[in-house]
């Protein structure tokens, strides 16, 4: 029996998994008392907002090449 593998793609998930990173570094940090939580949970909004802004931008791009380089069959 084969099982079907359910993968995403990993342009939908790929910011979640970055803000888990980024959260799972602040959280190593402030154990090591590198940083104060305090610090850690200031600076996790800002570093989301970021990544979400990174994100936009690089969609906007993808949109724009998408939307000048499109092969369509000539209209006749």
């Amino acid at each position: 029996m084969k099982l079907k593998s359910k993968t995403k793609e990993w342009n939908s998930t790929w910011l979640q998994t970055a803000l888990s990173i980024v959260a799972l570094v602040f959280t190593v940090l402030a154990g090591f008392g590198v940083i104060t939580p305090e610090q850690s949970a200031e600076a996790q909004p800002i570093v989301a907002s970021t990544l979400g802004a990174i994100s936009t931008a690089i969609a906007g791009v993808l949109a724009l090449i998408g939307i000048f380089f499109k092969q369509e069959a000539p209209v006749e």
